[in-house]
């Protein structure tokens, strides 16, 4: 009961934070939020909330006789202007800082803060409408200024680099925007509607005189993409607003890009320019890249497909197979392909730079002669969207005749064997003295202690298979222990025909015993006091298969399989997640345990050497 009302106790103290008068929050008009929590006193209980927002510069500087002049607005990503910030001004020439200061407002009677700091620490603070204009001395012909907003605890930094042009004299000065900004263009679409506005900017407006909302009519505007392209254009109307039609075969293929409205000015108004990032994104459409024959599951489906869009192949992602019931296949392909609609996973492959995939789908047949399949992309990059998924239908080859003659000869085969072992001779007599005192075979490998004669000198016994109980003639065996020089190896033996052996050595407690065979696995233990000695060995095709079968339990599913893994298990699973080491290995440690050829030291050693990194 106590953790419970310790869970109890924590939720009413999270309400008594959150409805708690103490509990105060800021806001700024943004849509970009991070909320931080900061701890209250003890005694008083309050939650503190900060909402930020970015925020975005813009600004136009021009020179007029050795005369600079900046101005600009910052604003929020809601459009909303942020007053009284200061902005910090440095100007290059090539990377060399300027002298441009001392700076004065543009207009005294503005009611804009006049500009402050040395020639080195130029600062211009926004107005009421989050404007500012400043002017100073251009030293230079060709210089740039840096502006910088280091941010508030409202609002995030900013910065901004712009050229200085030559100053068009009588010129208002205007400033161009995207309203609202363009953020994503679906390329499956035939076109869509960029709006932009233009206006004069405020330190200026007081000269427009009554005709002002005239001048901002029927102006030009090109709108042109991060290539340099020519994308739309459109007039402005009466209140400043044009609207861009943009034809998406104008565009680029999907991806990340930029557009860039541009107003070139006229007699009256001087030029303007601004840029938006945007994404261009297009639904990835399956087909096979040729009909499926039929195909033997077991073995594995292999598909071919084409993933692409309305603007050409994809490049990147992962085409998912699922084995899915007959109920669902029969839908139809309704749905948008975002995400599974059930089913089993047997398969997936990776797209290709040139939009193809193969992918190897391997599941059980159960009797069945087909088999729906449902396939669909799944996106690496933001710019792509998964299109309606794809139903197979895959026929299944029953065995052929060639396969059913095989398991014939197979099942002959293993009879005649078990009736040749009836008529075996008998198994070799076991060495004088050691008879009776075998242990039975256990299927692990180990040294028993079998008796423990008094008068035994050295060690004795048989070498022997450790599923079987067979003898394993021409074992070697060696007593080792830890030596300064050399290898240690204090006595040395090999078993004879029957398995039998006989070591004489001095009896060291640190001594080890290793024991190992042509086909059968190294075992080495620790050296036992004079004795009979039962050695059980396992063949190295078992040691193989033993290693991946404890492997795949400790990862369990989907690598472990009822009722034990084996490796041709385990490499199909490894196939389906992509798993290419795991997969690698199941195939060496399959055709090591189940090949024809005989597995000795350097062949173990050399599967074992594409084990995954933690059997290693």
């Amino acid at each position: 009961m106590r953790p419970m009302r310790i869970q109890a106790a924590g939720l009413l103290l999270l309400a008594v934070v959150l409805c708690a008068p103490g509990g105060r929050a800021q806001t700024a008009p943004s849509s970009t939020a991070r909320a931080t929590t900061a701890p209250a006193p003890i005694g008083v209980i309050g939650l503190r909330v900060h909402v930020r927002g970015t925020a975005e510069l813009h600004a136009v500087a021009t020179a007029d006789h050795g005369e600079l002049t900046v101005h600009g607005e910052l604003i929020d990503d809601a459009g909303t202007p942020i007053a009284g910030a200061p902005i910090g001004v440095q100007a290059f020439d090539g990377g060399a800082p300027l002298h441009v200061g001392p700076l004065r407002a543009c207009d005294e009677a503005s009611g804009r803060p006049p500009p402050r700091g040395g020639p080195d620490d130029l600062v211009v603070e926004t107005d009421d409408h989050g404007g500012f204009c400043a002017i100073g001395r251009a030293p230079a012909l060709k210089m740039a200024l840096k502006l910088r907003f280091r941010g508030s605890k409202l609002h995030d930094g900013a910065e901004l680099e712009v050229p200085v042009e030559a100053a068009q004299p009588h010129l208002l000065r205007t400033i161009l925007r995207f309203e609202p900004p363009p953020e994503t263009l679906d390329l499956d679409r035939e076109s869509h509607t960029v709006t932009a506005s233009v206006r004069v900017d405020r330190s200026d407006a007081g000269r427009q005189g009554p005709a002002g909302s005239a001048q901002r009519a029927s102006l030009p505007l090109v709108l042109i993409d991060e290539r340099g392209a020519h994308v739309a254009d459109a007039l402005t109307g009466g209140d400043g607003r044009a609207r861009f039609e943009v034809k998406t075969t104008a565009l680029a293929g999907p991806g990340a890009g930029e557009l860039v409205a541009r107003f070139a000015g006229n007699a009256v108004l001087g030029k303007a320019e601004w840029s938006q990032p945007i994404l261009r994104r297009a639904d990835a459409h399956l087909a096979l890249t040729h009909p499926v024959d039929r195909a033997d599951a077991e073995e594995g489906v292999t598909l071919d497909v084409d993933v692409t869009t309305a603007r050409g192949p994809v490049s990147g992602g992962v085409v998912e197979v699922r084995r899915v019931a007959p109920s669902y296949a029969s839908a139809g392909s309704a749905g948008d392909g975002s995400r599974p609609q059930g089913g089993e996973s047997v398969g997936a492959g990776t797209v290709d730079e040139l939009g193809h995939a193969r992918i190897i789908a391997t599941f059980p047949a159960g009797g069945a002669t087909q088999v729906p399949l449902a396939l669909r992309y799944v996106p690496a990059a933001p710019w792509y969207r998964a299109g309606p998924e794809l139903r197979v239908e895959v026929k299944l080859a029953g065995p052929g005749m060639g396969r059913q003659i095989l398991l014939a000869l197979v099942v002959i085969t293993a009879a005649a064997w078990v009736v040749g072992g009836w008529r075996r001779s008998p198994r070799p007599p076991i060495a004088p003295g050691i008879e009776g005192t075998q242990a039975p075979p256990s299927g692990r490998p180990g040294v028993h202690v079998l008796a423990s004669p008094p008068d035994l000198v050295g060690w004795r016994g048989t070498v022997t298979d450790a599923h079987d109980g067979s003898p394993v003639p021409g074992a070697r065996l060696a007593v080792v222990a830890p030596a300064f020089e050399g290898d240690g190896v204090v006595a040395r033996a090999i078993a004879d025909e029957n398995g039998a052996f006989t070591l004489e050595a001095a009896y060291r407690s640190d001594a080890r015993l290793v024991v190992d065979a042509v086909e059968h696995s190294t075992h080495e233990q620790a050296l036992p006091p004079p004795s009979i000695l039962g050695v059980a060995l396992i063949t190295r095709r078992r040691a193989l298969v033993e290693r991946l079968v404890r492997w795949a339990r400790q990862k369990g599913a989907p690598f472990d399989g009822v009722p034990e893994p084996t490796p041709g298990h385990v490499r199909r699973v490894a196939s389906r997640a992509s798993a290419q080491d795991v997969e690698v290995w199941a195939g060496r440690v399959e055709q090591a345990a189940y090949g024809p050829d005989a597995v000795g030291a350097d062949l173990e050693r050399e599967v074992r050497g594409t084990e995954p990194r933690a059997l290693r």
